[in-house]
C-alpha cells in the first residue's frame, strides 16, 4: 500500500519545484545576456579604427647603381691588340704588331638618363707599347681616343672612338714603307663593353689605324692595318649609403674581377 500524504507536505515539495525551475530561468537568461553582450562588443571592437595603423612606405630602399656606372671621373683600362698590315694602298713588309695599351680615362659627360644615343663622353690616355712580329722591331708612344659609350643593353655598352698617337719606333730598319723613327698613327674603331660584374668589363675592339711620318722625312709611304684587341676596363664602384671600407686584402684578383 502507498503512503498517503500529507497535504502540507505537498504544499511545499510544489513550491520547491517552482522555485527551482525559476532559477534555472533566470541563470539561462543571465548566460543569454551575457553571449549578446559579448557579441556586441567583439563587432564594436572590429568596426573601431586600430588606435596605431600601420605607417605607410614613406622611403623605398634604393636600388643598386648600374653595373656602368661610375664614381668620379676616372677609370682604368687595359687591352691587348694584333695589327696585321693590309693591302691598302699597298702590303710591302707585311708587317705585323703586337701591341699592348695601359689606358686612364676622363670622363667629361656622363648623362644615363638621355635620351641621345649616346650616354657617355670620355677622353681616354693610351700608352703604347709594341713589336712588330714581322720583320721586326719595337714602337713606344702615346695616343689620345675620343670615346663615346652608347646606349646599355643589359650589361652589353657599345661605344666608338677615334683619335690619333705618336710613337718612336725602330720598324723603319727594316720596312721600306716607313721612314724615320719618329711616326704618327691616326685612328679608330669601334667596340662593346661587357659588364660580368659591377664596374668590371670584358673589352673587344676593331680599330683601324694608319702609321707614317707626316712627311718630316722621304719617302713617307707610310702603311695601314687593322687591329683586333682585347682588353678589360675597370670603373669606380658607386659607394652604397652606410658604405665601410671592406678589410684590406692581399689578393689582387678580389679587386680586379671580385664584386667586393
Amino acid at each position: 500500500m502507498s503512503t498517503p500524504v500529507k497535504p502540507g507536505r505537498q504544499f511545499t515539495m510544489t513550491n520547491e519545484c517552482r522555485c527551482g525551475r525559476g532559477q534555472e530561468a533566470l541563470l539561462a537568461a543571465l548566460c543569454l545576456g551575457a553571449l549578446l553582450s559579448l557579441a556586441g562588443a567583439t563587432r564594436a571592437q572590429d568596426a573601431a579604427p586600430s588606435p596605431n595603423p600601420p605607417a605607410p612606405a614613406m622611403f623605398k630602399a634604393p636600388e643598386p647603381p648600374p653595373v656602368w656606372a661610375n664614381r668620379g671621373r676616372w677609370n682604368l683600362g687595359l687591352q691587348v691588340g694584333y695589327a696585321p698590315e693590309n693591302a691598302i694602298p699597298r702590303n710591302i713588309s707585311h708587317i705585323g704588331l703586337l701591341i699592348a695599351q695601359p689606358q686612364v680615362g676622363f670622363i667629361a659627360w656622363d648623362s644615363q638618363a638621355s635620351k641621345l644615343p649616346v650616354r657617355r663622353f670620355e677622353m681616354v690616355n693610351e700608352g703604347i707599347f709594341g713589336n712588330a712580329l714581322h720583320p721586326g722591331g719595337r714602337l713606344t708612344g702615346y695616343a689620345l681616343l675620343c670615346r663615346l659609350d652608347g646606349k646599355p643593353y643589359g650589361r652589353v655598352v657599345p661605344f666608338f672612338d677615334a683619335g690619333a698617337g705618336i710613337q718612336y719606333t725602330t720598324l723603319h730598319t727594316r720596312a721600306p714603307e716607313l721612314s724615320g723613327g719618329l711616326q704618327f698613327s691616326p685612328q679608330g674603331g669601334f667596340g662593346v663593353q661587357y659588364f660580368f660584374n659591377p664596374q668590371r668589363a670584358l673589352v673587344i675592339e676593331y680599330r683601324y689605324m694608319h702609321m707614317s711620318n707626316a712627311g718630316i722625312e722621304a719617302p713617307n709611304h707610310g702603311f695601314n692595318a687593322s687591329m683586333l684587341s682585347i682588353g678589360f676596363r675597370w670603373l669606380r664602384r658607386p659607394r652604397p649609403a652606410g658604405w665601410r671600407p671592406s678589410p684590406p686584402s692581399h689578393n689582387p684578383f678580389r679587386y680586379l674581377f671580385g664584386r667586393d
